[in-house]
């Protein structure tokens, strides 16, 4: 008899938990991470109007890239999207016990590499997001997720009129000191979307010194040139050209030890 009580008792708690697990399958659902990252920039100083970033090693592996998902009023963070697929284990579309479950409904799926906001020289930051809708019942969804330069790079050239007028010249892009070494040993200055200010210490042969500052608005993605030339045609004037059109004009006084 107590044989038979204690089997009734059994199946009573495994119906149970049966029947919870079958109320809470429709509330969660899996997501998978299918990730690329773009290796070009827009160049507008350019007639191919691409600048290749393979060619200076700042593209990041995917396994690097941080991983953010949030839906449902909660955000959760992993390093890389190797410790995200690790904890995650998902062998493709594939049921699977040890897979990540997330509340049925959108989520967005942000992938990112570098520090956002921190500009200098070798500081690209990347990223990408999507959003995705989490069926139910354990189901997979799949977030197909682009990764791009989020920032800009900025570069700065002087024409020979203007070096020979000026030959020790010093410019700074938002208090961040260009120099032509950097980009010899193969790095790039990154700087924030939107406005940044450019300036320009320019020192004549003579000693005196003539500051120049002009105000440019930076985009994403974007490979910006700022252009200084030099015209003595009727007197000297400074050009200032941003992605290939001028945008400021001085005027300067001419010395006449000057050896320009």
């Amino acid at each position: 008899m107590k044989k038979i009580l204690f089997t009734i008792v059994l199946m009573v708690v495994t119906t149970a938990c049966h029947n919870e697990n079958i109320e809470d399958a429709p509330l969660f659902g899996k997501i998978a991470i299918n990730a690329s990252t773009c290796s070009e920039a827009n160049d507008s100083d350019t007639s191919e109007a691409r600048f290749n970033l393979q060619n200076w090693g700042v593209i990041p592996a995917v396994s690097d890239l941080k991983v953010e998902i949030s839906g449902n009023g909660v955000a959760r963070t992993w390093e890389s999207l190797s410790a995200f697929n690790e904890e995650n284990d998902i062998p493709g579309a594939d049921k699977n016990d040890k897979a990540l479950l997330f509340p049925a409904t959108t989520h967005t799926v942000t992938l990112s590499h570098g520090e956002k906001g921190v500009q200098g020289w070798d500081k690209p930051y990347f990223e990408g997001s999507t959003e995705v809708e989490v069926p139910g019942y354990e189901l997979l969804a799949n977030a197909q997720v682009e990764v791009v330069l989020a920032n800009s790079i900025v570069a700065i050239a002087t024409t020979d009129n203007f070096n020979g007028y000026f030959p020790q010249s010093t410019f700074k892009i938002n208090d961040i000191e260009w120099s032509a070494e950097n980009i010899k040993n193969h790095e790039l200055l990154f700087a924030n979307p939107g406005k940044a200010t450019v300036t320009c210490k320019a020192v004549r042969q003579t000693g005196s010194v003539t500051e120049l500052k002009k105000v440019v608005e930076l985009k994403p993605t974007t490979r910006h040139t700022i252009l200084f030339e030099l015209s003595t045609a009727g007197g000297a004037v400074v050009k200032i050209s941003f992605d290939g059109t001028v945008v400021e004009e001085v005027e300067i006084d001419v010395e006449l030890n000057d050896k320009a």
